[in-house]
Order: C-alpha cells, then structure tokens, then sequence
C-alpha cells in the first residue's frame, strides 16, 4: 500500500506519526486490498469552533474504483486521528457489504 502522511501548520510529532501508522496497519490487516492512503494533520487556529483545531484527513482507495474520505475535527490531533479512522473503517465495511466483496 502506498502511505503518505503530512501535516499542515503543525509540525508532525513521532507520537502521532506512529499512530496514523498503526492505524493504518490495522486496516491493512482487516481490508487487505487497500491500495493507498493518505493522512493530512492540519491546525486551524482561526477555527470558528475556538477549541476544535485539530483536524485529521483521511483518504483511502478501495479498489477497483472506491474512496473513502473522512475528515475529522477535535480538541486533540489524537482524538481526530482516532475519529477518523473510525469513520474511514465504517465507511469501507459498508462499501464491502453493498458491493459484496
């Protein structure tokens, strides 16, 4: 699978980059045909909900020709990692239900 992992207006922290990681090798493990991901962490300090300023993105493509976007906001960039993610893997198991894959 082919991973890219970026942040924006925050510098990225080790912490967080090994958790996107595992993140992502967990849904390696239980959807095995995931072909790519992408992970964008973006601090909007100008947000209009004041304390929700982390903001994760999360793109992955479920073949043959799916995406799965889900962008999540919180207080924490772990909690909007954790949202996402969450989301995404709702979002896919649906897919695979209706397409029968």
């Amino acid at each position: 699978m082919d991973i890219k992992i970026d942040s924006r207006n925050v510098g990225m922290t080790p912490r967080w980059k090994q958790e996107i990681e595992d993140r992502i090798a967990a849904l390696q493990s239980t959807f095995d045909n995931l072909t790519h991901a992408r992970v964008t962490l973006t601090k909007n300090p100008h947000h209009k909900h004041g304390d929700h300023n982390a903001e994760a993105l999360l793109v992955i493509n479920v073949p043959p020709r799916h995406t799965v976007t889900a962008r999540k906001e919180a207080k924490s960039f772990e909690e909007a990692i954790r949202a996402a993610f969450k989301a995404a893997t709702t979002e896919i198991k649906k897919f695979r239900e209706s397409s029968g894959s």
